[in-house]
């Protein structure tokens, strides 16, 4: 037979009834979620609006609604294609409007005056204007092209002269962005009256849009948006002043 155990002199582990409970289990936090991706510039959305009037129509709503929403989905997509088209598609419009006015208003005072001066001339004129017109209007698309290009590196290197040029969009970026805002700028231009100030406003919206696309203070990018219309305003007081010192010199 086996020897009986021996009592353990340990006492047993007291329980504690009255203590706090246990903490709960900790779980590691889940990730913040992110936000929502921004779709593509309303033109270039194929994908949800595959009709061309449906993407010009939409880009009204935009811009109405919420134009800086316009600079931020900008940088969705690449290319100078899309803008260059969205331009010229109101640039011509706008084109063949000057040009009526033009022709109302002058042509009549012009051949007049040089059916006075002599018919040969005249007539050489009234042959060679149809001809000059329809050069710059087949040669608007790229006219628009080039102001697009100039003018929104323009706003780059102005914003980058204001210090605003944080990590972000390039300058082909900067392109695109003045491309598309200044298709809408230049239809309100030709609003009597209202035009120049809405070109001015026009101005201060593409500064700061060009702000919310770098990321940067809004005053620097108004600032560079409206330094080339200040750059031009003192060169002309220059070059009035310049002339009325010839003038005083001559006397």
């Amino acid at each position: 037979m086996s020897e009986p155990s021996e009592p353990n002199p340990a006492p047993p582990p007291a329980l504690e009834l009255d203590g706090p409970p246990p903490p709960p289990p900790t779980f590691p936090a889940l990730p913040p979620a992110l936000p929502p991706a921004l779709r593509p510039v309303p033109f270039e959305d194929l994908e949800a609006l595959p009709g061309f009037w449906s993407r010009v129509g939409a880009m009204f709503q935009l811009v109405f609604r919420n134009p800086m929403e316009l600079f931020e989905r900008v940088p969705v997509t690449a290319g100078l294609g899309a803008p260059w088209r969205f331009l010229v598609l109101f640039s011509v419009p706008v084109f063949l409007l000057v040009a009526l006015v033009f022709f109302a208003a002058g042509m009549g005072i012009m051949v007049a005056a040089m059916e006075e001066a002599g018919r040969s001339e005249s007539r050489l004129m009234t042959a060679i204007m149809p001809v000059i017109f329809g050069a710059i209007l087949l040669l608007m698309p790229v006219f628009s092209f080039l102001g697009m290009v100039v003018g929104g590196a323009l706003s780059h290197f102005f914003l980058w002269l204001w210090g605003g040029l944080r990590p972000g969009a390039g300058p082909a970026q900067s392109i695109r962005a003045y491309g598309y805002a200044s298709a809408f700028i230049q239809l309100g231009g030709f609003i009597p009256i209202l035009g120049l100030l809405i070109q001015i406003a026009g101005l201060v919206v593409i500064g700061m849009g060009l702000a919310r696309l770098h990321r940067t203070d809004t005053w620097r990018g108004v600032c560079a948006a409206l330094t080339p219309l200040i750059l031009v305003f003192v060169l002309v007081i220059l070059a009035i002043l310049v002339a009325v010192v010839l003038v005083g010199l001559r006397h």
